[in-house]
């Protein structure tokens, strides 16, 4: 059974299906479990919608998303914040950091929300900040960190709950080449040697050539799935 099941999803905004709000024209698509997936395409082509999606973020127009074998209309809304929280962690281009707390206290918060036990927190925490080698800068706050920095600690941060899929959605957009390299063997390690789930957004094919899998969108199309 497949992880993510996509049957011919379609996404409008603000007026009927098929006008020119129509941002994603009937995507469908599967991914296993393991699989490092890139989303690619244009700016405006949709994947950045698709994302939201996939993440629970947004609802489609119409068409059927399974997460782990469930529709996602089928999930409560209790249920879409427990997948979010446990399941699945989030990469942006932007770190989303909190600026007054240290590198431990972004790192906990997903926990506060995922109904862990306290006691474990610490532990979790500590190997989250470990596999992305940030020990050193723990008690740092963000305004310290480099941007490399910045954003391994949004992978630790979204590592913690020890999620079944990381979207990673532009995560080297404010790097400079060298650590946008970095951070995209951090992100390959985690699927090749951990066998976490990832997909990747990126217009980049730089980018996407860290990734088995290349799903290329256009015009809220799949224009080609494959290989890299």
């Amino acid at each position: 059974m497949a992880l993510i099941e996509l049957k011919h999803i379609k996404k409008s905004f603000g007026e009927e299906e098929g006008s020119e709000s129509a941002v994603l024209k009937g995507i469908s698509f599967e991914i296993q479990e393991g699989e490092f997936v890139a989303i690619m395409g244009p700016s405006g082509s949709g994947k950045s919608t698709l994302l939201n999606i996939l993440g629970f973020l947004d609802e489609q127009t119409s068409g059927i998303y399974l997460f782990d074998g469930k529709k996602m209309s089928e999930y409560s809304n209790d249920e879409i914040a427990q997948v979010r929280n446990r399941k699945m962690g989030f990469v942006f281009q932007s770190f989303n950091l909190l600026p007054r707390m240290t590198v431990r206290q972004n790192v906990v918060l997903p926990l506060m929300y995922s109904g862990a036990h306290e006691r474990s927190w610490d532990e979790k925490v500590m190997k989250a900040i470990e596999e992305v080698n940030l020990m050193h800068r723990i008690e740092h706050d963000p305004s310290t960190l480099s941007g490399g920095e910045k954003q391994r600690v949004a992978i630790a941060r979204a590592l913690v709950n020890d999620p079944r899929v990381i979207f990673a959605d532009e995560p080297t957009g404010n790097l400079d080449t060298k650590n946008g390299e970095a951070i995209m063997a951090t992100i390959q390690k985690l699927n090749r040697e951990d066998g976490r789930t990832v997909i990747l957004i990126t217009h980049d094919q730089h980018i996407a050539n860290y990734a088995d899998r290349i799903i290329r969108i256009r015009d809220g199309m799949i224009e080609s799935d494959g290989p890299k």
